[in-house]
């Protein structure tokens, strides 16, 4: 195969994981429905539209971590890395979040924004790797 058929293989393959990730997002919203976040004393409805951008993330970041493993390329840690100590710095400075479902609101500390953090980050390194191709 030649490498122009190669790239172009590789970039509908990262479509692919993003448009699967926003749909996988959008059936979340539209299933689970009436959410919302607490931030400081605040609190703000979450739409269909945000959970679908969360799904695109994680679809990206999902090529991500399938481009690392193929490649064999140690630098998607350093983007993982990256994006949990940004993670875990915007909970120390934020501090006090909660998570409204359904009726039911959870407390989130600092562990899952440090994890959210790095599915971000792996998210960067899978945009990089398909603008790369």
């Amino acid at each position: 195969m030649t490498q122009h058929n190669e790239g172009f293989k590789d970039k509908a393959e990262g479509a692919a994981f993003i448009a699967g990730g926003t749909a996988a997002g959008a059936g979340v919203a539209a299933t689970v429905g009436g959410m919302g976040l607490a931030v400081g004393g605040t609190a703000v409805g979450i739409a269909a539209a945000p959970v679908a951008g969360a799904g695109a993330v994680v679809g990206t970041a999902a090529y991500g971590a399938k481009k690392a493993i193929e490649e064999g390329d140690a630098t998607a840690l350093g983007a993982v890395a990256g994006g949990a100590a940004v993670g875990a710095g915007v909970s120390a400075v934020v501090g006090g979040m909660g998570l409204a479902v359904a009726g039911t609101a959870v407390g989130i500390g600092m562990a899952p924004v440090a994890a959210a953090g790095a599915v971000v980050g792996l998210a960067a390194y899978g945009l990089k790797k398909l603008f790369d191709q």
